[in-house]
């Protein structure tokens, strides 16, 4: 669905709702808020003091484009905005460009299974623990703490990075290999969620996650 109107485009948010921008430039995307908008003119948002590797003034995020998504009653919306002004203290701030065109992500044939698994992936030689939060046969939600000591993941974790998740089922002796590459990153105060779709799953690894889903689907009846 397209939302087109001369002047005018509703996009639904409220003071304080949560927004994922991606710069398309960096393949960078991060978790941020709304914090105010002048109807036709603007939107500002603000980002976590954390976030943003690399310059805040970077060429790259200023000359670039930049595509907005945010969550409103169980459907996803995006649109594409220019980046006006950066206002770096004493708040991080992005003035963006209001919406001409609002558009509806459909999210077709993918079901997702909350979970709690515990895992963890390689980076630079040491390993890093992960939960697995949610699980289909095509991808997964983890969860990494980046609390002290662990910069170097806020550094390292970026949008299209190969992964090599390491996870042991309940019941089974013995760790699963799951290949896949990051395609949709947020960084939090304490915290990373990457979704990751996975690539080169071995049959062996395949069938273990269908098993499980089917153990919690079951479950849930």
């Amino acid at each position: 669905m397209t939302t087109d109107n001369a002047g005018y485009t509703p996009f639904h948010l409220a003071i304080g709702s949560e927004v994922l921008i991606e710069i398309e430039a960096l393949k960078l995307r991060i978790k941020c808020a709304l914090v105010g908008f002048e109807t036709s003119r603007y939107i500002i948002i603000r980002l976590s003091d954390r976030d943003l590797v690399g310059n805040f003034r970077s060429e790259h995020i200023k000359s670039g484009q930049m595509i907005v998504r945010y969550l409103y009653q169980g459907a996803v919306y995006g649109f594409r905005a220019e980046l006006l002004n950066v206002v770096a203290t004493p708040a991080r701030i992005f003035f963006l460009s209001y919406p001409s065109k609002i558009e509806e992500y459909v999210m077709v044939g993918r079901n997702r299974f909350d979970c709690v698994l515990p895992a963890g992936t390689m980076l630079d030689n040491d390993i890093v623990d992960m939960v697995i939060i949610d699980i289909s046969d095509e991808g997964c939600q983890c969860v990494i703490k980046a609390g002290a000591g662990k910069n170097s993941v806020y550094d390292h974790m970026q949008v299209n990075k190969v992964l090599d998740i390491r996870v042991q089922f309940p019941g089974k002796d013995g760790t699963y290999r799951l290949p896949g590459r990051v395609r949709n990153l947020s960084k939090g105060e304490d915290k990373i969620t990457l979704g990751v779709k996975f690539e080169g799953l071995a049959p062996a690894a395949s069938e273990r996650i269908k098993e499980f889903i089917a153990l919690v689907s079951s479950a849930r009846k």
